[in-house]
């Protein structure tokens, strides 16, 4: 299904790269787009380096989270979106969540927002999962308080659709066991697609995240720059 491209969208970003190695066209493409990075706490200086920043060539984890947030709003520049840095840290940093932990930050956000939410499918990386989980916890929420007033906080309710994140998306069965897992809860997936026409753009942004690419390998740098994947999501 062909939809037209969102006036103001609000995607949601596990870490500080996801939003655009997986949506970068559509984020070009939208006025007036906002990424929330969830995972983008930077972590205390006395926390070690785990093996993915030393391969980066950074000595500690707030080192990497700093100079990764930088890499992050230049790459919100070059797309002309803006950006909002939640400070969760990711997994890697030794700090563990549930998604109801999540729930309150993302929930004031998009509470406030409304619009269009573009979030994680969730797929094979804990925190990807996490992300989403806590989504789909915000979704519900928000739809019980509309089903109580008649509309959200900004006076409509928003829509709601997933996107298939670049570099696992393509590992075999696991879209099809996340849509499956998702149908056996009541909630019904639509694929769609969006005209959107900024893949340069997009390339260019990725591209700011020169602390990350290079460890990626050309297979999963390759997937960046193949179409983006969308579902509208709805209930069965």
């Amino acid at each position: 299904m062909l939809l037209p491209i969102p006036k103001k969208i609000t995607v949601i970003s596990p870490h500080l790269d996801d939003a655009v190695f997986s949506c970068g066209c559509l984020l070009a493409d939208s006025p007036d787009a906002l990424v929330i990075t969830v995972l983008a706490g930077v972590p205390d200086p006395d926390i070690e380096a785990p093996a993915w920043d030393r391969a980066a060539g950074f000595s500690s984890g707030h080192q990497a989270v700093l100079a990764r947030r930088k890499e992050d709003a230049e790459s919100m520049r070059r797309l002309g979106a803006k950006s909002t840095w939640l400070s969760f840290w990711d997994g890697q940093y030794g700090r563990s969540y549930e998604p109801t932990d999540l729930v309150p930050s993302l929930r004031t956000i998009l509470e406030q927002r409304g619009g269009t939410i573009v979030m994680p499918m969730g797929l094979i990386h804990p925190d990807h999962l996490l992300t989403s989980n806590a989504c789909l916890a915000v979704r519900e929420a928000l739809l019980l308080a509309q089903q109580s007033t008649g509309c959200g906080a900004t006076g409509h309710p928003a829509s709601w659709f997933v996107y298939e994140e670049a570099i696992y998306r393509r590992i075999p069965g696991v879209v099809d066991t996340r849509l499956a897992a998702w149908k056996q809860a009541g909630l019904g997936m639509c694929a769609v697609k969006f005209p959107t026409s900024s893949a340069e753009k997009k390339t260019y942004a990725a591209r700011a995240y020169q602390s990350q690419l290079p460890l990626f390998g050309l297979v999963k740098r390759t997937d960046i720059g193949l179409a983006e994947r969308y579902w509208r999501l709805g209930t069965d």
